[in-house]
């Protein structure tokens, strides 16, 4: 089975406490702490829902065995730090706009284990997409009942509109 491990988050979030406040209309300093929390669980949910990293990241993507040819999920990629097949350096060539394919030298290998480095994502419409989740959370970040019919959505379709211009799948 394919597996992918993110050894270390080295960037930033893209979007600031302050100015997601400001976006919700939030004043005071009590729920820093909350919203803080917030903008990472909501550029997490965009991350996972675009197969992007939007905050800059060490990643180990494991492949049981590969016909030489193959993508690496989760860039945009700024460096390959080693591929290796049974804990032996091989040879690759690296494929594709984003450095995102990979070509072994040598074709087909089992227990493929490659580390990599990912640049991030930082444009407008992510921080929009990531402020609009905050908002969303904040907003219904408590736990209620009522008799009446509730019209909350859990993710706002406007959100989902603007991440899947970003959006790549792999398989």
């Amino acid at each position: 089975m394919r597996e992918i491990k993110i050894n270390s988050t080295d960037g930033s979030e893209i979007v600031l406490v302050a100015t997601a406040k400001d976006y919700m209309r939030v004043s005071s300093t009590v729920d820093d702490n909350i919203i803080t929390r917030m903008i990472t669980q909501a550029r997490i949910w965009c991350e996972n829902y675009i197969s992007r990293d939007i905050v800059a990241k060490t990643r180990t993507y494991y492949l049981p065995e590969t016909n030489g040819i193959f993508d690496l999920p989760f860039g945009p990629v700024s460096s390959i730090t080693s591929v290796k097949s049974d804990d032996v350096d091989i040879a690759y060539t690296v494929l594709g706009l984003n450095s995102e394919s990979i070509e072994l030298d040598g074709g087909y290998a089992d227990k493929v284990k490659i580390v990599y480095v990912t640049s991030g994502l930082n444009d407008e419409l992510l921080q929009q997409s990531i402020m609009q989740l905050v908002s969303t959370y904040y907003d219904n970040r408590a736990d209620f009942s009522s008799d009446q019919k509730s019209n909350i959505e859990s993710i706002p379709t406007n959100v989902r509109d603007i991440l899947n211009s970003y959006k790549a799948m792999y398989l």
